[in-house]
């Protein structure tokens, strides 16, 4: 019987022991795995810095992209491509050269890479562009697959709000207000009528508000069905400002 007890437990502690060793293995085979995802972000990153790439090659292409806050393009977009055309290119499109970004910090916890970093640009109007960002991302086989933005979402509206476009008429003689605006993120829809009836969905909710507006000069005042008032400004031909948020005219493909 004593002899059975010592081989018990010999193989209790042989258990343990063993169950020890692949513990530990297992953590670093985590923590190495950790380490590579950190090791590619700030390889990216450098990358970015200096010019030689863009750090948005790193995206997966069916990445789940988040900007916190309430600006121009906050929102949720899937995919690299809605991400790139509807968050970045509006972006892009202010500025007079690529943003000059400069790293802060670079950290992770168990499930997260934290990137943390400035970024500057020249803007088509001679200003300065400057934001400060907090990217959390999450990587799998080399992609990021998941990252929410958050950023001070004051500069980035009055970076939106930059106007280089002079316009000669105003729309209401020319009525180019009559079509489809659309915010950065595709989430509100808003559709102006001839009539001056107009059609707004919000997400998958069609029709969401109807009612009546009217155009004086650049100016533009709805009166919602239900008795509702608010107004916009459109600031250039493709542009309109109403309800905190920005709206784009949408082009029509000629082909379609």
């Amino acid at each position: 019987m004593e002899k059975l007890h010592t081989v018990y437990g010999a193989l209790t502690i042989a258990l343990f022991l063993g169950h020890v060793v692949f513990s530990a293995n297992a953590q670093e085979r985590k923590e190495s795995a950790l380490q590579k995802q950190l090791d590619l972000v700030a390889q990216q990153f450098k990358q970015w810095e200096n010019g030689t790439a863009s750090f948005f090659d790193l995206l997966a292409d069916d990445v789940n992209w988040e900007v916190s806050g309430r600006s121009p393009v906050s929102g949720a977009y899937k995919g690299k491509q809605a991400f790139m055309e509807r968050a970045v290119a509006p972006i892009i499109e202010k500025l007079k050269e690529p943003l000059k970004p400069k790293l802060i910090s670079l950290t992770a916890d168990d499930r997260f890479i934290w990137l943390h970093f400035k970024a500057q640009a020249k803007t088509k109007t001679n200003t300065i562009y400057e934001n400060t960002y907090i990217w959390k991302l999450q990587l799998n086989d080399g992609k990021i697959i998941h990252a929410v933005a958050f950023l001070d979402t004051y500069e980035l509206v009055q970076l939106m709000q930059n106007n280089t476009t002079v316009m000669k008429k105003t729309i209401e003689e020319t009525k180019g207000y009559i079509g489809m605006w659309v915010t950065a993120d595709g989430h509100i829809r808003q559709e102006l009528l001839p009539g001056n009836r107009y059609d707004e969905a919000r997400g998958s909710r069609l029709s969401a508000y109807q009612g009546a507006y009217k155009v004086s000069g650049n100016e533009i005042f709805y009166r919602d069905d239900t008795g509702f008032t608010a107004d916009g400004t459109f600031v250039d031909e493709n542009t309109l400002h109403h309800g905190g948020y920005i709206f784009y005219k949408e082009v029509k493909d000629e082909k379609q």
